[in-house]
């Protein structure tokens, strides 16, 4: 069944049908202010920090589904008669709702009692302010009288004092009225928001229970049911943004107004309010984020046999693979703000997989990775770069609440909360970055580390790599430690089959970058580390037929032929290949495992089959039900990995098959199974052996969207930048003629053209840049400003 479509040319998913499974969200900002919006219209605002700086307030995981939200009420002042712009909160004929989610703004179209609406949500660049752009137009050939009003609820800010201890928060909050404007006001932080419009309101409240009225929710507002705004404020209570406008509307005759809620006091929403009164300026604000979305996307753009596949590339992927740069995980209706921070391994991956679209955020999130890793050379599994930030000054009053402040020998935990994956994987971030970028300074500017000193961004790579090495244990495999990169699967401490092949592949990255840079010595000294890794991983974990998951900490091996649960996983059989330390008939039978036993059409399950015992030496993972999450779901993150992986094996049929089974857009007819949207990776989606086969979970913020679009343009199309100069080695099914590619790198623009007149999966016989053969088949960095023509012809 669909609910929806993709509108390629605008680059927009149009929602047709309202009521979808669950909510389908958006996010809209790309600075300091951000708003997790859904389909109708529910959702809240947040500056900076979705734990500590909350603007509106939300209620997650309740019912009705997803409120409140950023509402616009519609009442016909002559039948008494209102509804919502969006669908919800007032609800009726879903015939006459639609709703467009687009990059960074989303827009709510309502058609009914002959008006027709529109609610456009966006955030502008340079502005801490949500705008709600609202058209009116009346299709009757009759007088129309109406009325409309904005709701929005305030919150107390601090996700704990916002859902606990209301013996304050009650009180801690107050709101007015004057010029226009409602100024929210927290005394205690001194903090505050408002709501102004583009018209001179005819009517207002800020207290959220009077407007809505005794035993009524925003489905049925007391105030907008009786057609007139009651006044309200208050110092204390819950708080609300409404400003009311009454209209008339000459049949055919249209209207416009904007509603600004933004961060600041009453003078900001003065300023705001002069400058977004022009409608001129709320049209050029648009047009900008359109274009900054634009240079993003520019970067790369393709044209393949895959129609899904183009879909997902050139728009949504990448866009997922950027608002989880921007937003890092919590922010979401799933990660709904209560946690603060960078998780060390999904930042360090997410800052690997876009450097070409995102170079500042990316390096933003390296140099803030970098400070959060320890002289001892292992990560802060969860940290606030805020804690290495020069100190604020104290506020001249202290807090009636105690909070106790944490020291930097609390902020730093020791190697027995370390998580062993963590920070191998900023060594990709960082090769990758500098591959894209060619800042080759990056390596000798000065970071300090998480517990004090400091040392060059080449020493910190050193530091992790010497860790890992020296964290190993009787097989010679790397330690788990606390979790590798499945927390719930930790093997008791015991040795990781999974940060040894990670291990293996953070070494070849350094040790290509080292030789690149000349610096022999340690090209030398970690090659050989990585020489003696590979030989290790291949006398310990192969099983046969398969690689191992790793050893318990009593000894056990895990993922063997003799495991009735678990068998067969897919970390380690997918990064033996990855990380280039399986030969090839070894990791030809692992990849056939993995296609044999975890293959599902909705993707690879993550292992198989699913654990039915408790079992505390191999971990929570035994305690998940069966097909869900770390336990036999389709975990969507290392799904990508698997492209990687049969690329490299030359096998692109595999790797496009992988690749399909897991692709949103493949599933848009099929949302009464999926549910989620079909825009967006979702963590995870029920495994063959739960009874919701197929149903996604969790989406937009995860390490699927990145992974997805790594795997995808650097594997599968093969288009790799390389130290000195563009990679474009391919790996795709037989039956693909070839495929089109549009690449920015370094400044340049290379047009690529592929073509696979022999219906090869791999190989590359030529290879020419403006008609000129390229030695060794790599494209030259070329001046920047130049346009330059690629062909590559396969065989």
């Amino acid at each position: 069944m669909q609910y929806g479509h993709f509108d390629n040319e605008r680059r927009e998913y149009v929602i047709d049908r309202v009521d979808v499974p669950v909510s389908w969200t958006n996010y809209l900002g790309v600075e300091d202010l951000c708003a997790v919006v859904n389909h109708t219209a529910g959702g809240y605002l947040f500056y900076k920090s979705p734990e500590y700086h909350r603007i509106t307030r939300f209620r997650p995981n309740g019912a009705p589904m997803d409120r409140p939200g950023h509402y616009v009420y519609l009442r016909d002042d002559d039948t008494g008669e209102f509804w919502s712009l969006s669908w919800q909160p007032c609800g009726g004929d879903l015939a006459d709702y639609k709703c467009r989610h687009g990059l960074s703004y989303s827009v709510y179209e309502c058609a009914r009692g002959g008006v027709d609406a529109s609610q456009t949500l966006f955030i502008p660049r340079g502005e801490n302010v949500e705008l709600w752009d609202v058209k009116l137009a009346n299709r009757t050939n009759t007088k129309r009288n109406l009325s409309l009003y904005s709701y929005a609820e305030f919150s107390f800010h601090q996700i704990p004092i916002d859902n606990q201890n209301f013996q304050m928060s009650l009180y801690c909050a107050g709101s007015d009225y004057e010029d226009g404007i409602i100024d929210y006001d927290l005394f205690y932080e001194h903090a505050h928001q408002y709501i102004a419009a583009s018209f001179t309101p005819d009517g207002f409240d800020c207290l959220r229970d009077t407007f809505l009225g005794p035993y009524r929710t925003e489905t049925n507002p007391l105030a907008v049911e009786r057609g007139e705004c009651f006044g309200s404020f208050e110092k204390g209570s819950n708080h609300c943004a409404v400003l009311q406008k009454k209209l008339t509307l000459a049949p055919g005759e249209s209207a416009r107004l904007v509603w600004m809620l933004g961060e600041g006091d009453r003078d900001e929403g003065r300023r705001v309010r002069s400058k977004y009164s022009d409608f001129a300026a709320v049209d050029a604000a648009f047009a900008d984020l359109a274009a900054f979305w634009n240079e993003k996307l520019c970067k790369l753009q393709v044209r393949t046999p895959n129609a899904d596949m183009d879909t997902m590339l050139n728009t949504w992927t990448l866009y997922q693979s950027e608002v989880n740069v921007m937003f890092s995980r919590f922010a979401s209706f799933i990660e709904v703000g209560g946690r603060t921070g960078l998780g060390y391994r999904d930042t360090a991956q997410d800052a690997m997989t876009i450097p070409h679209s995102n170079p500042g955020g990316c390096k933003k999130r390296i140099m803030q990775l970098l400070q959060g890793l320890t002289a001892k050379g292992y990560g802060l599994h969860l940290f606030d770069p805020a804690w290495f930030e020069p100190k604020k000054a104290a506020p001249p009053y202290k807090s009636p609440t105690v909070i106790p402040t944490r020291s930097r020998d609390d902020i730093v935990h020791g190697i027995e909360d370390a998580c062993a994956d963590d920070a191998l994987w900023l060594i990709a971030a960082i090769t990758e970055y500098v591959k894209e970028t060619g800042e080759f300074s990056l390596l000798d500017e000065t970071v300090g580390y998480a517990d004090g000193g400091e040392g060059t961004v080449w020493e910190h790579m050193t530091k992790i790599l010497d860790f890992s090495a020296a964290q190993v244990g009787a097989h010679g495999i790397c330690k788990g430690l606390r979790a590798d990169w499945n927390d719930c699967l930790n093997l008791g401490g015991g040795e990781s089959a999974m940060v040894s092949f990670l291990h293996h592949w953070a070494l070849g990255q350094f040790v290509e970058l080292a030789r690149f840079m000349g610096r022999e010595r340690e090209a030398g000294y970690y090659g050989a580390m990585r020489t003696e890794v590979g030989k290790v991983c291949d006398r310990e974990l192969w099983d046969g037929g398969w690689y191992l998951r790793g050893v318990t900490a009593d000894g056990r091996k895990i993922g063997t032929q003799a495991d009735t649960e678990g068998k067969v996983h897919m970390e380690s059989n997918t990064w033996a290949v990855l990380s280039g330390a399986a030969p090839y008939d070894k990791g030809v039978a692992a990849m056939d495992a993995v296609n044999d036993y975890l293959y599902t059409e909705y993707g690879l399950m993550l292992n198989a089959p699913s654990y039915t015992v408790p079992d505390d030496a191999i971990g929570f993972v035994t305690r998940v039900y069966p097909g869900v999450k770390e336990n036999g779901s389709i975990f969507s993150h290392p799904n990508p990995w698997a492209w990687c992986a049969e690329a490299m094996l030359g096998r692109g049929g595999r790797a496009m098959k992988f690749y399909d089974s897991l692709c949103p857009a493949r599933q848009n007819d099929k949302i009464e199974i999926r549910q989620s949207e079909p825009y967006s990776y979702c963590q995870f989606i029920m495994g063959r052996d739960h009874t919701a086969f197929g149903r996604a979970r969790h989406p937009f913020m995860t390490g699927s969207g990145g992974w997805s679009y790594f795997a995808a343009t650097r594997y599968i199309l093969g288009l790799r930048p390389q130290y000195d100069g563009l990679l474009v080695d391919p790996c795709i099914p037989g039956d693909w003629s070839g495929f089109e590619a549009v690449r920015v790198w370094r400044g340049a623009t290379y047009r690529i053209t592929v073509q696979n007149p022999d219906g090869v999966e791999k190989g590359v016989r030529s290879v020419t840049v403006n008609g000129r053969p390229c030695e060794r088949g790599l494209v030259p960095v070329m001046p920047q400003g130049s346009e330059n023509t690629v062909t590559v012809v396969m065989g």
